[in-house]
């Protein structure tokens, strides 16, 4: 590469990096990431105790989920409280749960998120244990009490 397309290359990505600093110390961002960090923590939680409750508590009230692997899409507290316990009937419970952030746009009140999943699952009874990862893709929105839920999630299998 001659030297002043590496010298372009490196200008814009410093100036990227500069941007992203500057996006990372805005307030608002520092304070819906914050936000997002504690729910992922629930959920984690959530996934690890097999407990639908607690995940739908996550989700606005007209949230929506969209299972790729499955190809469903739920819609609102109930559907999704179904959906999980329908997850959980074969009596597994997550070893290990990792939710992790790579990126959050904000825009007002809505805040999308990408990351990427891991869980883990040991033998039970006569079911060999399961590992699952992959991307997801969330849509948050900030509520009238402040709180940011769920308006939708969509997980994306790792290809198998």
């Amino acid at each position: 590469m001659p030297i002043q397309a590496r010298g372009a290359v490196l200008a814009v990505a410093l100036l990227y990096m500069v941007a992203s600093a500057a996006r990372a110390q805005d307030p608002a961002m520092a304070a819906v990431r914050h936000a997002i960090d504690a729910q992922n923590t629930a959920w984690a939680e959530g996934i690890k105790r097999a407990d639908p409750d607690a995940l739908v508590q996550i989700f606005a009230d007209s949230g929506v989920q969209v299972g790729m692997a499955r190809g469903t899409i739920v819609k609102g507290h109930a559907a999704i409280a179904d959906r999980f316990r329908q997850s959980f009937a074969d009596g597994r419970r997550a070893s290990d749960v990792v939710v992790q952030t790579d990126q959050v746009m904000l825009d007002g009140p809505t805040a999308i998120e990408y990351g990427h999943y891991a869980y883990a699952y040991p033998a039970v009874e006569n079911l060999p244990p399961i590992a699952i990862s992959g991307h997801y893709v969330v849509v948050w929105r900030r509520q009238a009490d402040g709180a940011w839920k769920i308006l939708m999630d969509a997980g994306i299998p790792a290809p198998d």
